[in-house]
């Protein structure tokens, strides 16, 4: 999770009901939780690393990982825009 201090609300990424990752983007208004549906996103992963970057006013996530038969790591950064998860490791930046 991370606070976005621009649009006041509190990004949520990812999470499990018990057996199965998901890659669910939520948001925290202070009252309500409303789910995201954004077009791209993140592959389900547990672990990752999130922060808001008030330079840019972004909230970043970084790495993590999956079990599929063996640990799968990720080396990769997305930025939520308030829309959509962007990847920052493609080059369609």
């Amino acid at each position: 999770m991370a606070y976005d201090t621009i649009n006041k609300k509190t990004v949520m990424f990812g999470g499990s009901d018990g057996s199965n990752r998901n890659n669910e983007t939520w948001e925290w208004n202070g009252v309500n939780w409303t789910q995201r549906n954004p077009s791209s996103k993140p592959s389900a992963r547990n672990d990752h690393a999130m922060a808001y970057d008030s330079a840019r006013g972004k909230v970043v996530l970084f790495g993590g990982y999956s079990y599929s038969g063996g640990p799968v790591y990720y080396n990769d950064t997305w930025e939520w825009d308030g829309v959509n998860w962007i990847n920052m490791n493609s080059s369609s930046k």
